[in-house]
């Protein structure tokens, strides 16, 4: 792999894991990848796993939800 007319831009090459953002009654984390990120604010993105993504987020259903449509 090259990296010829690669950007030098600092911090254009860092990637970052994202985690499970959910926490326990305990406290604990979940240490599932976050494949799902969802936007608190403009600065903040909340990460999520299947099982603890939002059920309703926007309005919309949670990735793999039942869509339903009422009227014509």
């Amino acid at each position: 792999m090259s990296f010829e007319g690669h950007t030098t831009a600092p911090g254009a090459n860092v990637h970052e894991n994202h985690y499970c953002d959910h926490e326990d009654a305990r406290g604990i984390r979940c240490t599932q990848w976050g494949c799902y990120g969802f936007e608190e604010s403009t600065g903040a993105t909340r990460w999520y796993c299947r099982k603890h993504q939002p059920l309703i987020y926007r309005g919309l259903p949670a990735h793999g939800g039942m869509h339903v449509f009422i009227g014509s």
